[in-house]
Order: C-alpha cells, then structure tokens, then sequence
C-alpha cells in the first residue's frame, strides 16, 4: 500500500471519527425544555447519558421570571427537592430510585403568588452495570477507529520508510542510481548525514522546514528538501561508508553524476 493511499485512509478514518465525536456530544448534551415562562434543564454532573437513558448524579436547573421566589422538582408527580434561592437547582443520584422509566418536571411560584409549571421530561433510569455496558460498546469502535487512523497515518509509512533506508544500506548500492524518496523528496540527516525520505506524518513548521526523524539514526531534526546535487553527495557518502571505500571514492562518484547532469538536465531524481 502506498503513502498516498495510506494517506487517504488516515483521512477518512479521521472524518469518521469525528463525527461519531460529533454525535456523542450532541446526545450528551443537556436536555432543555420550556413551557409557560419557566425552563427546566437536566445536565450530567458525573455518570452516563445516552438519549433519554442516564446513570450517576445529575442536575436539574430552572429559571424563570425575575420574581420567580421558590422552586418545588418534582419527580413522577412528588415532590423530591425545593430551592428558595437563586440559582433554582437540584443535584440528584439515579442510583437512589429504581430503575425504569421517570418524569421530571418543576413548579415555580413568585413572589405574587403566581404558580409556574415546566414542561415534563422523561427518562430511564439505568444501572451502573448497564450503563457500563452501553460505555463500552460506545467507546471500543471509536478506539478501534482512532488507532486504525494512527496506523494509516504514522506506523505504516514509518515502517515503510525503515524498510527503504534499510535497502539503501546495501553494499551493491551505487550512487547516482534513482532513489525514490517518495512524494515529498528527500532530505539530508543533520545528524548523522544520511539521505532519506521526508516523511508524510513530520511536523510542519511554517517555511522553516519540516520536523522530522531519521530512519537510519532514529533522531528527530529540522529538514528541509535537499538538492539533487546535495542527495548524491549524502549517497556516496554513504555508499562509501558502507563499502569501506577510499575517500577518493567520493570524489569519483560526484564527477561521474555532474556529468550524467550535463548530459540529462531534465530528468528527475527524486
């Protein structure tokens, strides 16, 4: 499989997780309702939510008219908790009623005497060993996506990238043959002065370069895309390394490719 298409599959899995992100979030957001000037919310403090099924400890919220003096909440039509103060809030426990299907609504009065009614919201009560149980079915195929992503777009091209630079270890290896450093071209190892491939999942930083790690000394560095001129020379650097060869080798190696560059100024090395 090539970079370009593990690219690909790294930018599809990505959009596939986000929106499954995207949808937890909407489903855990806090269930408002309004009816008759008075607002009643259910937000999760801690536990589990998952449309209308929750677990844990949960807060009920109302807000009304400014002469709005005291709250009653009310769950399956009794009353559970009163505020008299400002902000009208309740903190309950799921785990403290029985499981099962419950009404929450809330009763406003003002300071004249007017009595307000919410809107009833509806909800399952769940256990914890349920709601454990729905967390994980929810979480394991997002992992599952997000350490495919991560595959597709860092271990893979970086497995493949050892594996070239290996190949290029080879004593056989001459200097001046094509390289396929691949789409972005190559760069020149300030480290240890090896040529390699500039890899995909590096880090750009604006027109500095790129930061990047060496498959052959495994160390991370600034790059930038070297020259022709500049691989070949990295190339039979390395080749004369690798072959235990004269430095004089090095100098050979670089007359015989200027003169390939004064008769092929148009190919593509990299």
């Amino acid at each position: 499989m090539s970079k370009l298409e593990n690219r690909r599959i790294g930018e599809w899995t990505s959009r596939i997780v986000a929106t499954a992100l995207v949808l937890w979030l909407l489903v855990a957001m806090p269930v408002l309702a309004q009816d008759e000037g008075l607002s009643i919310s259910v937000s999760k403090q801690f536990g589990y939510n998952m449309g209308s099924q929750i677990q844990g400890t949960f807060k009920i919220r109302v807000r009304g008219p400014e002469d709005l003096a005291s709250v009653a909440f009310l769950l399956d039509g009794e009353t559970f908790g009163e505020a008299t103060t400002s902000p009208f809030e309740l903190s309950f426990k799921t785990d403290d009623y029985a499981s099962g299907w419950h009404e929450i609504t809330a009763v406003g009065t003002t300071v004249g005497g007017q009595a307000l009614t919410a809107r009833t919201l509806s909800f399952q009560f769940v256990s914890a060993d349920a709601a454990g149980k729905s967390m994980v079915k929810l979480i394991v195929p997002i992992l599952v996506l997000v350490v495919i992503a991560t595959l597709a777009t860092g271990v893979f091209p970086m497995l493949s990238g050892r594996k070239k630079a290996m190949a290029y270890d080879s004593a056989s290896y001459t200097p001046g043959e094509p390289r396929n450093y691949g789409m972005l071209g190559g760069a020149v190892c300030p480290k240890c002065g090896r040529p390699f491939g500039i890899h995909l999942w590096g880090l750009n930083i604006s027109l500095v370069g790129k930061f990047d790690r060496c498959p052959h000394c495994g160390k991370w560095s600034l790059v930038r895309r070297a020259t022709r001129e500049a691989l070949i020379e990295a190339e039979a650097a390395e080749y004369a390394e690798n072959t235990a060869a004269a430095p004089r080798l090095i100098l050979d190696v670089k007359e015989k490719v200027r003169e390939q560059l004064d008769d092929s100024r148009f190919t593509d090395h990299v």
